[in-house]
């Protein structure tokens, strides 16, 4: 592990974006009628337009060997064979294990047990036979937990639609009002309460685990809660301390980081509400996309030029902030979860080695569903004075053939991406009598990913798609995206300020 004094290619790089800036993203897209078929990307079933955006294919030749000279396809490799790449804890970051059987039988006899554990427990709990301690039936199920714990797993459990298994109610917020909210209209008698922690030892899950078993005293004080607990956890044995049986603990490794946990035991939720095949596809999903990533060229890879270009925009154009608008309303929570998954992985100020970066990493992600979107923050990124690369994310409408605000919602993102490219020079003639303040410049980036359906294996590759782009910025930053000290600042705070109970 070496310091940079500055990036690879870095002087071409800028000498790139003077070139593009100057020649416009409109020349570009008019350069030539096959632009869109050779900046489309197909991946896991996904495909990712990156015509919009200020390449060509000279950049893209030098962006190729910037991850060349970073030593992309050898981190890449030992990411994939489950080499201790996060530095600063000495382990793996082998949540790619988790879909793609590694080579190690141990490794994968002993991941697929675990799972094959948890997902017949779901099919248990989904067809009633797990019950409570008056024997009847589980019909609610209360999932504690924060961050990773919960931002994986509420987003999956939206976006595979209604469900079929019992009523299931997420808590994350130290705020009561959640917690009340799920059990309302809960009989204790029949609910299950499911604490997800990796450490077992974060303060808000066990706040509202506590909690929850207060409620469950008060209100069913003639039952056991024993039969009605329930953890996922890398550390059992505080579980187990907390007063959990062993058998109802599910396990995953501690390599395993937290926003890259849905695919283990934490991803319990999924399985419970969506039922064992679900979970199969949404595994499935992911190793398609884990293929693409380790076997397409460079030059072709999705998520390798995705990485390649936002680290462009971030460190030759300067631009601090990217959005990403789902144009679907069950991928409501997808940017939630990208903000946890890319900013806390990349919001670095030091490299491997410990050194102080001479260069800035991750940009500020935000966004919102569309169409919604843009009738509140389209206006500033349309006329505002900053430029902000967006993604959108669709879904073929003929996924939904009968349902005509399918392809209205598919149509709005593909006008508003040639918009935020084109500006006034879309609209043609009527451009001409538009006033000062109607007017919008353009030249502003996006990427079109458009998914053939919105189903459990879509969700799983268009989720690893943006694992591995996350990965590929850290790689050419010289950054451990598989940590997150920052995180720990305000809980050692609250440590010291807050007296022993």
């Amino acid at each position: 592990m070496t310091s940079r004094s500055t990036l690879p290619c870095s002087a071409e790089l800028k000498e790139h974006q003077s070139r593009l800036q100057s020649k416009g993203l409109a020349d570009l897209l008019q350069a030539g009628a096959d632009r869109t078929a050779r900046f489309t990307l197909q991946a896991a079933g996904l495909s990712i337009d990156l015509s919009r955006h200020y390449l060509d294919d000279a950049l893209r030749a030098t962006l190729v060997a910037q991850a060349r000279a970073c030593a992309l396809p050898d981190w890449r490799a030992r990411l994939l064979a489950g080499e201790a790449i996060s530095t600063s804890e000495e382990r793996p970051a082998w949540h790619t294990a988790l879909r793609t059987p590694p080579a190690d039988t141990a490794w994968a006899t002993r991941l697929a047990d675990e799972r094959e554990r948890m997902l017949r427990f779901a099919e248990d709990l989904r067809a009633g036979r797990v019950r409570g301690a008056s024997g009847q039936p589980i019909d609610t199920v209360i999932a504690i937990g924060i961050g990773g714990s919960d931002l994986g797993p509420r987003l999956a459990v939206d976006a595979l639609g209604a469900g079929s298994g019992p009523r299931l109610h997420f808590v994350t917020n130290l705020d009561p009002l959640e917690l009340d909210s799920a059990t309302t209209q809960a009989d204790p008698a029949r609910t299950l309460i499911l604490a997800i922690s990796k450490s077992f030892s974060t303060l808000e899950t066990r706040e509202n685990l506590q909690a929850a078993r207060r409620w469950f005293a008060q209100a069913a004080p003639q039952l056991d809660i024993a039969p009605h607990l329930y953890a996922v956890s890398s550390q059992p044995q505080r579980a187990a301390a907390f007063g959990i049986a062993a058998d109802r603990v599910f396990t995953f490794p501690d390599w395993v980081g937290g926003r890259y946990s849905l695919w283990s035991a934490c991803g319990l939720p999924v399985a419970i509400v969506h039922g064992r095949a679900a979970f199969t596809q949404l595994l499935a999903g992911a190793a398609a996309m884990d293929a693409h990533f380790a076997d397409a060229p460079l030059a072709a890879n999705a998520p390798v030029l995705l990485g390649l270009l936002g680290a462009w925009y971030v460190n030759s154009w300067g631009l601090r902030t990217r959005a990403v608008f789902p144009y679907a309303q069950r991928l409501a929570r997808l940017p939630a979860y990208l903000q946890q998954l890319e900013m806390e992985s990349l919001g670095k100020r030091v490299d491997r080695a410990g050194s102080p970066l001479p260069y800035d990493t991750a940009p500020v992600l935000w966004g919102d569903v569309g169409s919604t979107a843009q009738h509140s923050v389209f206006q500033f990124l349309h006329q505002g004075t900053h430029i902000v690369p967006t993604d959108f994310v669709v879904v073929d409408p003929a996924s939904a053939p009968a349902e005509p605000r399918a392809a209205l919602l598919a149509a709005f993102a593909h006008v508003q991406a040639d918009a935020l490219a084109l500006g006034d020079a879309a609209l043609g003639a009527a451009a001409a009598t538009r006033a000062p303040y109607a007017r919008t410049p353009g030249g502003r980036p996006s990427t079109l990913i458009t998914a053939p359906r919105l189903d459990a294996q879509v969700l799983g590759a268009l989720l690893a798609l943006h694992e591995h782009r996350t990965f590929v910025q850290s790689v050419l930053w010289n950054i451990n995206p598989f940590d997150q000290w920052g995180v720990e600042i305000g809980k050692q705070l609250l440590a010291l300020r807050t007296p022993a109970a």
